[in-house]
């Protein structure tokens, strides 16, 4: 197809879920993408979201090459080498005590899970989440996320989840309640615009919820795995190395 076959080929069939660029882009490599006419971009948006890994890394190539010839799917009714070396692989970055993994498709997908967690382990329903958040956009994590935009047309959404002000501490200490099973929060904001909170927020944060016996979610989904400089934003709480030398051997050791 040429470009404008293409362009007209997603207008008319996909649905209109992103807003457009009008660029098709046919080869990657790196933070560089080029379209069909050779035009060099630099992709300053990294595909943003969950696979913010650039395009075409030799040794994910590799590794997806390697599995396709050997194993393209595996049902979790059967147990398998390469998942079981993932799992093993990312229990060994994980914060200390989370023994378990999630695997999905998706952050929006892993938010679901987090918000079901809380429920079923505390028992309680309230979910308070930040003015400004983005958590995906199904129902919970809709529930959960900010822009009016996106929540409206969906409404009525998962009851018993409100908003408060992000990096007000006092607004969310006044919005907790007996029924509160969880705070979520976004380390870093993204969608709202790249919002770091104050100075200390994300400690004061971690103690209201100790205090008040009341589970954290922290949605890394734009901020893990090194874009902030560490392996996750909630290292600001000591919980793993920081130094640039040792994210860098990790991330040529996880690869």
């Amino acid at each position: 197809m040429d470009r404008e076959q293409v362009i007209l080929t997603e207008q008319s069939l996909m649905a209109n879920v992103y807003a457009k660029r009008a660029v098709v882009v046919v080869k990657g490599k790196g933070d560089l993408v080029w379209d069909q006419d050779g035009k060099e971009y630099i992709d300053c948006t990294g595909s943003y979201g969950s696979c913010v890994v650039g395009y075409c890394h030799p040794r994910v190539v590799e590794a997806i090459t390697n599995q396709s010839q050997k194993l393209t799917s595996c049902h979790g009714f059967m147990y398998n080498d390469s998942r079981s070396e993932l799992l093993e692989r990312i229990s060994r970055i994980a914060p200390k005590d989370l023994d378990k993994v999630f695997l999905s498709n998706s952050g929006t997908e892993s938010v679901e899970c987090a918000l079901k967690l809380a429920r079923k382990y505390t028992q309680k329903k309230e979910i308070i989440a930040m003015m400004g958040a983005y958590h995906g956009k199904t129902f919970g994590s809709l529930s959960a996320t900010w822009d009016r935009k996106y929540r409206d047309p969906f409404q009525p959404l998962v009851p018993e989840i409100k908003h408060v002000p992000y990096g007000n501490i006092e607004k969310l200490r006044e919005s907790i309640s007996s029924e509160t099973a969880a705070v979520i929060a976004e380390p870093i904001q993204g969608e709202s615009g790249v919002k770091v909170p104050p100075e200390g927020f994300l400690k004061l944060l971690r103690e209201l919820c100790d205090e008040k016996n009341i589970l954290l979610i922290l949605d890394e989904i734009q901020t893990g795995f090194g874009r902030t400089g560490t392996i996750l934003r909630f290292n600001i709480l000591g919980s793993f190395p920081t130094s640039p030398v040792w994210l860098r051997e990790w991330r040529e050791g996880f690869l």
